[in-house]
């Protein structure tokens, strides 16, 4: 199994936070190779609800389902994700500090797989590497810009300037 937490503050207010870390759009200016995210069965913030994580890597497409298997308004939200021969399970957590919001994110990797096995736990330290990143763009983002990001070309022409 390969696992890791990793959490960051953030000068915003935990209901921003929340607002933007939730919202589809937003998801897909941070998190690397998302292109498209797709309800399902469901509605958000419904236990069981399935969305499908579209995928576009070095040319390669492909598809993860997410489950939501726990929820709290403005608190938490665990995931199981699955699809590609893995099992993982997110669990993000927001907690109110000074000035700001905790955002903390725990990832357990796992597979039926051996081989997937043996590459998940290869490849853990480049896994966490990348989280790290991707919450670090958000962090950049929800403090720029709130609520609401830019698409990621406009966010690039923006910082050019």
């Amino acid at each position: 199994m390969a696992k890791f937490i990793i959490s960051m503050d953030i000068n915003k207010s935990p209901d921003i936070v929340w607002s933007a870390f939730i919202d589809s759009h937003n998801m897909m200016q941070w998190m690397s190779n998302l292109e498209k995210v797709e309800l399902i069965k469901g509605k958000f913030g419904e236990i069981g609800a399935i969305g499908h994580l579209h995928y576009l890597e070095k040319g390669h497409s492909y598809v993860l389902e997410e489950k939501l298997i726990d929820y709290e308004f403005e608190k938490k939200i665990k995931s199981q994700i699955t699809g590609q021969g893995i099992n993982i399970e997110v669990e993000t957590n927001l907690n109110s500090i000074p000035n700001g919001t905790k955002i903390s994110m725990t990832w357990k990797g796992t597979s039926k797989n051996s081989i997937a096995r043996i590459i998940m736990r290869l490849m853990q330290n480049k896994i966490t590497k990348n989280s790290k990143e991707e919450l670090n763009r958000f962090k950049q983002l929800v403090e720029k810009y709130g609520t609401k990001f830019p698409e990621k070309s406009l966010e690039s022409k923006n910082n050019e300037q």
